[in-house]
């Protein structure tokens, strides 16, 4: 759930790092300590007409001066990037949560490889930081995207891990492309894998490292987008809510947590895209069509679904609320 507990932070910095990139410093406008964060952590940022969007923290976790996030101006953005860019400046003042983790690295790990292409390297550097701090072995390639080369690159080059990081090219005149099958072969078993980036470039690195042999819990996997299927003309069904036994029919144009809002019974969302797991809910009863990018199998297996993208299978969902 999205913590309640808002604080607010006024821009020290606004960087444009290249083509539609900016990063964000944010600061306490008191000078004041900001809540500790580990590495490969986000936080939800309230921006001008109070949408409220996710962006990871790209500084070292050992700060608390500031947060760092890098903020790319998407095309297809649903108003958040676009008005982070274009309204927010230095000295305005922002509202954010406190930091969350879902890529967190885990404590057993020895050595690393850290894939990311665009702005996916923005976790990644928090995590790459905190390696190189640790002294664990890894090795970072970064994919700049086609459109804005150079994103990042002087806040890697000025950092302690710029030794272990290798930049690769899309455009065809320069002409350096990953190779994810060499990078990923014959690695020793207590190798991790940390990637972010956009579905269609990590999707088919992900298949390798399966072909791999990578195990599932040595992959860690952070996503920016997810492809949410059109709701108009989608399969109508019905939800029961365990607790008052009030059931609704859930239309084909509808989300279950869109619908249900209007019915009353709110449910916390944030990205709405069922990346961030926010809008989780356990299912007591009925199929699920699960359409998220963030719960694992073993989630699913427990009965757990994110109301914000997925749907039923059959004519029913309990859902324990």
């Amino acid at each position: 759930m999205i913590d309640d507990t808002l604080r607010p932070v006024i821009v020290a910095k606004k960087t444009n790092d290249a083509h539609n990139m900016v990063s964000f410093e944010l600061a306490d406008p008191d000078g004041a300590e900001l809540p500790a964060f580990s590495a490969g952590s986000h936080i939800d940022v309230t921006i001008p007409g109070g949408l409220v969007r996710q962006y990871s923290l790209c500084n070292s976790s050992s700060e608390r001066n500031r947060y760092v996030i890098g903020v790319w101006n998407d095309g297809n953005s649903r108003g958040g990037s676009k008005a982070l860019h274009a309204q927010v400046n230095e000295g305005d003042t922002l509202q954010v949560g406190l930091p969350r983790n879902r890529f967190r690295v885990p404590r057993s790990t020895k050595r690393a490889i850290l894939l990311a292409r665009g702005i996916g390297v923005t976790p990644i550097l928090s995590i790459a930081d905190y390696l190189k701090s640790q002294n664990i072995p890894f090795q970072l390639h970064y994919v700049y995207a086609m459109m804005s080369p150079g994103s990042f690159d002087g806040m890697i080059k000025d950092s302690k891990f710029a030794e272990n990081t290798k930049f690769y090219y899309e455009s065809t005149e320069l002409n350096q492309l990953l190779d994810a099958g060499a990078l990923l072969k014959d690695r020793p078993e207590d190798t991790q894998l940390f990637i972010c980036g956009a579905d269609w470039w990590q999707d088919p690195i992900l298949k390798t490292a399966a072909q791999k042999g990578w195990a599932e819990e040595r992959i860690h996997v952070e996503r920016f987008t997810a492809k949410v299927p059109a709701a108009i003309l989608d399969k109508v069904f019905d939800v029961k809510i365990a607790s008052s036994g009030i059931v609704y029919k859930v239309p084909g144009d509808k989300t279950v947590t869109a619908f249900l809002e209007e019915q009353g019974v709110k449910i916390p969302t944030s990205c709405e895209q069922g990346m961030c797991g926010t809008c989780r809910i356990k299912v007591l009863e009925g199929d699920v069509d699960h359409r998220d990018k963030r719960l694992s199998s073993q989630q699913k297996d427990e009965g757990f679904f994110l109301a914000c993208v997925s749907r039923a299978k059959g004519d029913l969902l309990v859902l324990d609320l």
